[in-house]
């Protein structure tokens, strides 16, 4: 009798985990798309505000499964460092803002070494894959042209080095290290 209330117990207490690992996910999702909405309005109005929030919300339910992974490590409980990524979008913009410079600066006087390169990226998350790869496209000169488990193949304009070592702490510069802080 003892063996079935505990396995009772068991599966009570493994499904209150699943569903607060749903609502973490779905959580996570409205997070992030109420952040787009009021980056992509720039309109504080409560109207405005009050519409981010139910379309943000009703997406949110649909589609969390396809914007956090099961398996994501964020999704566990522990929600990734908004401070931290605060400072990683102020960097990503510096980042960008430099190679502009260096970019225009090399195919004015023609300094271009275009080459397509492999890297490894020891990110574990996904999502911070992801990121890491559209951060390194953004920046002027580079081009994500694939991303395979944890490879990256990038097109470099200005190839400094053949190394894939090298190349890859070139490329990523503070992007992968600022992504790590972020998601672990």
């Amino acid at each position: 009798m003892k063996s079935n209330k505990v396995k009772h117990a068991i599966i009570s207490e493994n499904m209150k985990i699943k569903h607060l690992r749903k609502i973490n996910r779905i959580i996570i999702t409205f997070v992030f798309l109420m952040l787009l909405w009021l980056l992509l309005t720039f309109n504080l109005d409560l109207f405005s505000l009050l519409l981010g929030i139910i379309f943000s919300f009703f997406i949110s339910l649909v589609t969390f499964d396809l914007f956090v992974e099961k398996e994501e490590k964020i999704q566990k409980g522990l929600l990734p460092r908004f401070d931290f990524f605060i400072f990683y979008f102020f960097v990503a913009l510096w980042e960008i803002y430099l190679a502009s410079f260096s970019v225009a600066y090399q195919v004015i006087t023609m300094r271009i070494n275009p080459k397509t390169i492999k890297i490894k990226t020891n990110l574990k998350s996904k999502f911070a894959q992801a990121l890491l790869a559209n951060s390194i496209t953004l920046t002027p000169g580079t081009a994500v042209i694939d991303l395979q488990k944890k490879h990256l193949y990038i097109h470099w304009l200005t190839a400094k080095t053949n190394d894939s070592k090298r190349a890859a702490k070139i490329i990523k510069g503070n992007y992968e290290s600022q992504l790590r802080r972020i998601f672990y």
